[in-house]
């Protein structure tokens, strides 16, 4: 289900699904692009640190780093689902802290979307 934001200066919408975020999930451990395209920039930057550590590290310590090399791999994939399973409420919470409202507030959309996200209308 997806819920409208609109800002009420400029008049752009935001469109967000609620619920699991696949574009968040398979795109994040590409730079964290999606988390920018968002304005996530806090956890963008995590996922380009990770994914960095993830490619230097092993290839700095040589052959010796493969605990180090699957630990940071999980770490990789972990803050994927994490951010899979939250990424639409924190886009969300985003965009409302950056003077967003829901576009439409009495829907039955916005309500269900501000219980999923742990938000008041």
């Amino acid at each position: 289900m997806q819920v409208a934001l609109r800002h009420p200066n400029s008049g752009s919408f935001k469109f967000i699904d609620t619920g699991w975020s696949w574009p968040i999930f398979l795109g994040a451990g590409f730079f964290g692009l999606p988390l920018f395209f968002r304005g996530m920039a806090f956890w963008g930057t995590a996922m380009l640190i990770l994914w960095f550590l993830q490619l230097a590290v092993p290839l700095a310590a040589g052959g010796d780093a493969d605990t180090l090399g699957w630990t940071l791999s999980f770490a990789v994939l972990g803050l994927c689902v994490f951010l899979g399973a939250r990424g639409n409420a924190l886009s969300a919470r985003h965009f409302l802290a950056c003077g967003y409202e829901f576009a439409y507030p009495d829907s039955q959309e916005a309500r269900l979307a501000s219980e999923s996200w742990g938000l008041e209308i």
